[in-house]
C-alpha cells in the first residue's frame, strides 16, 4: 500500500502547512496504527485527542469506521472499502456542507483519492497474479511470503526514492514515533514502477485539495486512473 511518504509528497507546500488538512491525510491509515501500537481503543483515543487540533473531529465520530473490518463488499472501515479500492465518492457524499470545507476531511479525501489512483495506475494485483501463474516454486505459500517481501522492500526503497527527490516532505512526529516507515537505498524495485509513481505525484500535486472544487478533483481523478 502507499506509505504515508507517498501520500504527503502527493501535496502540495501550501496544504503541508495546513496541520489540520495534513492529520486529515494521515487519518486512514494512522487511526487504525493507534489502536494496534497505543495498546487499545482508550489509549488510542487518548493519543488522537493529544494531536488533534480544533478542526479535527471528535474520537466518537471515528471510532465506528475504526471499529468496522474492511471488505470489497461494502463501504466499511476506514477506507471505506479496501484501501486498493476505496470509496472515495461514499466518503465524499457522506459528509455535511460545513465537513466539506473543513480541510480534516478534505485531507482525508485526498488520502482516499491518492489510494484509489495509485493502486490503479501502479496494477500491483494483476503484477502479483503474474508473478503467481509464472512461479517455478510448488510451495506456493512460501512463494507469496517472498513475493508480498519484495513488495514491502519496494515501498521502503520507495520512501528512500521520495525522500531524496521531495526533501520538503517531512513526516511528523505522529508517524515517526510508529517506527513503522522504513528505508532501503539500494535494489531494484520490482512491484513499483518509480517513474509512473513519481508522474503521478507531479499529476495530484496540480491539483489543490484543500481549497480546490473537490468535487471536480474527485471526478477529474478518477477519469485518469
Amino acid at each position: 500500500m502507499p506509505g504515508y511518504y507517498v501520500h504527503l509528497a502527493t501535496c502540495r507546500k501550501k496544504a503541508l502547512e495546513n496541520r489540520s488538512f495534513v492529520l486529515g491525510v494521515e487519518a486512514p491509515d494512522l487511526l487504525k496504527k493507534h489502536v494496534k501500537f497505543c495498546g487499545g481503543v482508550d489509549l488510542a483515543h487518548a493519543k488522537y485527542d493529544s494531536i488533534r487540533t480544533e478542526d479535527c473531529p471528535d474520537y466518537s465520530e471515528l471510532l465506528p469506521r475504526i471499529q468496522q473490518k474492511e471488505s470489497a463488499n461494502n463501504n466499511d472501515g476506514l477506507h471505506y472499502g479496501l484501501s486498493s479500492n476505496p470509496g472515495v465518492k461514499a466518503c465524499w457524499f457522506s459528509l455535511s456542507e460545513e465537513q466539506k470545507s473543513n480541510p480534516f476531511y478534505r485531507g482525508y479525501v485526498w488520502h482516499l483519492l491518492t489510494d484509489a489512483i495509485m493502486y490503479g495506475r501502479l496494477d500491483i494485483d494483476a503484477k502479483f497474479e503474474k508473478a503467481l501463474s509464472e512461479r517455478t516454486n510448488s510451495d506456493i505459500e512460501a512463494f507469496k511470503k517472498g513475493e508480498v517481501k519484495k513488495l514491502h522492500d519496494d515501498w521502503d526503497k520507495t520512501n528512500a526514492n521520495i525522500r531524496d527527490t521531495y526533501p520538503e516532505v517531512i513526516l511528523p512526529e505522529e508517524v515517526k514515533e510508529l517506527g513503522v516507515v522504513k528505508f532501503i537505498d539500494k535494489g531494484e524495485l520490482v512491484y513499483v514502477d518509480w517513474k509512473l509513481l513519481k508522474d503521478t505525484i507531479e499529476y495530484l500535486r496540480g491539483f489543490d485539495p484543500l481549497y480546490g472544487d473537490m468535487d471536480i478533483i474527485i471526478e477529474t481523478v478518477l477519469s485518469n486512473i
